[in-house]
């Protein structure tokens, strides 16, 4: 051993001294300052049950014959250490009852070495601790001035020590109040911060109900005079009332066309208006995609340019979906149209595809314009318009894209865009097989659920016509015999045809779907399917048109003069649809 120095521990003052010193020398042998203090502490451990044990002892500092590690030797002349395996395991903690040993295996624990000698005589307790490679070499002349600088410090008063730790304590207490009051300062911030968001959240909730409110009430009061405006131009356009000067008739189309867009633009509002409040309904029912499809076609077909082909493309075997049908099919309208209108020439495309067990995607792509990605959040905000060479002569409302996706999340789906100018776009919508209604009701939008009526003893008819003039008349004429429930739109009629009445009177023009659609999705539906459907319409229909109304069982023209049909015509109708048997059942 290459003795450093020694310190002689008869009290607490001394055991500080050693702790300082340990310290110091650490320090002069490079090690860091965590591992000074874990080297310091169970030196101090050691030292202090010397003294409280054997009423003291020595503390030898050193360096081990190579140089290569610290070396501290704690003897004392005590009454040894009884049991001492046991208390180098920690089994045992105390001499005799008094509490002996403490420390001991901390200590060892704390050290690369560690080796103790107890009997009756006292107890020795060698430490070492490698020295920092980083340190270097410690030579002769090094081991000199650590010599010289330790007899020095080792005259020192330890009360220095304790001085400087109080002072340290002090400080770091000091610092230690100024972080709470720094701490309960910015607590209040943020309480005074987390009011202010209270309150704006409430006027934005408020807001958001005012605008609800006032779109929802404009929407009605706008929709019914558009939707008298537009049923009386198509009446005009269809020379109901005789023929028109090519003058009128070009103005009585404006006067349709601009009817027709304001009264899409005012549904969509209502759409929107009903979404924000959270109170959309979901009519779920479980269909063919292949069906939507060919609706959608032979909707858009007719507005599609000739310099542009409209194709689809499904899946082979696609299973049925459990969803909202409008509401889809109401989706994928819009994107078809809104690709319409930006595509001058090439193609549309609108896939449908399984990506998952349980999830499908339809997909909308296009070769028109394109849209730059900086632009792709913004097409969904409501009201946004992008700037193009396009945009003067198709000019939208800016409400489709952003319904479109509202509708996608409220089924439990999604829907975004991939596009770049001048390489077309692609609109991705991807649902799930079966719509979560739990989700959506956990969303506050709880779907409607249509059970069948019972069946009455009287008949039922229903009569789907948005015309409140021949809706009052058949009323008139059938409300003797029958129970009639009135349907003003497409949907609303769907909707009530699953109550299974006896015969349906179907108009053929409506504001939201035509004739041809509500006859279509009533056979395609195993619940509506057998129920007779008497087409009750103004149109002149010509061959195309009554093959595609060949599952009626009756096609009764309104007069021309009254707008209503003949009482006879009627009747003849019943009786094809097997709710009379005769006409005299009819006139009782």
């Amino acid at each position: 051993m290459i003795e450093l120095g020694l310190v002689d521990v008869r009290n607490d003052d001394d055991v500080v001294r050693a702790h300082q010193t340990t310290r110091t020398i650490a320090a002069q042998l490079g090690f860091s300052t965590f591992e000074q203090t874990r080297i310091a502490t169970a030196m101090s451990e050691i030292a202090r049950n010397a003294l409280t044990y054997a009423s003291g002892g020595s503390v030898t500092f050193g360096l081990d014959s190579d140089r290569s590690a610290l070396l501290i030797v704690v003897l004392d002349r005590g009454p040894g250490i009884p049991e001492l395996a046991a208390t180098l395991s920690g089994e045992r903690w105390s001499i005799a009852g008094s509490g002996g040993g403490v420390g001991i295996p901390g200590a060892r624990r704390l050290m690369d070495t560690f080796a103790i000698e107890s009997t009756s005589a006292g107890t020795r307790v060698e430490m070492t601790k490698r020295v920092p490679r980083r340190a270097g070499k410690v030579d002769p002349g090094r081991i000199g001035a650590m010599r010289f600088q330790l007899a020095d410090q080792l005259t020192d008063d330890p009360g220095q020590e304790i001085r400087r730790l109080q002072r340290d304590i002090a400080e770091r207490d000091h610092r230690i109040v100024a972080l709470t009051e720094e701490l309960t300062e910015t607590n209040r911030g943020v309480m005074a911060l987390h009011a202010e968001l209270e309150d704006r959240a409430d006027y934005q909730r408020r807001a958001v109900e005012l605008r609800t409110r006032l779109l929802s009430e404009m929407g009605h009061e706008l929709r019914t005079p558009l939707h008298s405006l537009s049923t009386v131009s198509q009446f005009l356009i269809d020379r109901l009332d005789g023929e028109l000067t090519a003058e009128q008739d070009k103005q009585v189309r404006i006067i349709h066309e601009v009817a027709e867009s304001l009264t899409a633009y005012v549904n969509d509002l209502l759409d929107l208006a009903r979404t924000d409040a959270g109170r959309a309904v979901i009519h779920t029912t479980r269909f063919q995609v292949d069906g939507v499809l060919k609706a959608l076609r032979r909707i858009l077909q007719p507005l599609v340019p000739a310099e542009v082909a409209l194709r689809f493309e499904v899946e082979p075997d696609l299973p049925p979906i459990t969803t909202d049908e409008q509401k889809l099919s109401q989706v994928l309208r819009n994107l078809v149209a809104n690709a319409i209108k930006f595509t001058e020439r090439g193609f549309i495309e609108v896939r449908a595809r399984r990506v998952a067990a349980d999830r499908l995607v339809f997909e909308v792509v296009d070769s028109g314009i394109g849209i730059a990605p900086e632009h792709h959040d913004l097409i969904f905000h409501e009201f946004a318009q992008v700037d193009g060479h396009v945009q003067p002569r198709m000019r939208g409302s800016g409400l489709g894209l952003p319904l479109s996706r509202r509708l996608a999340e409220l089924l439990g789906g999604t829907l975004a865009v991939t596009s770049a100018p001048g390489t077309g776009s692609t609109f991705r919508l991807e649902l799930p097989l079966v719509i979560d209604t739990d989700a959506v009701v956990a969303d506050g939008l709880a779907p409607a659920i249509v059970t069948a009526a019972p069946r009455s003893a009287q008949a039922r008819i229903l009569v789907v016509d948005d015309d409140l003039a021949s809706r009052y008349v058949l009323k008139r004429w059938l409300g003797d015999r029958y129970l009639v429930d009135e349907a003003e739109t497409g949907h609303d009629g769907l909707r009530l045809a699953t109550t299974r009445p006896d015969a349906i009177f179907l108009d053929v023009v409506m504001p939201d779907l035509t004739g041809f659609e509500v006859i279509e999705r009533l056979k395609a539906d195993p619940t509506t399917r057998d129920i007779p459907v008497v087409v009750y319409t103004a149109l002149v229909l010509g061959v195309h048109d009554r093959a595609r109304l060949g599952d009626a069982v009756a096609i009764v023209r309104k007069s021309t003069s009254s707008r209503v049909a003949d009482r006879t015509a009627i009747e003849d109708a019943l009786v094809s649809a097997g709710v009379a048997l005769t006409k005299e059942d009819h006139r009782g």
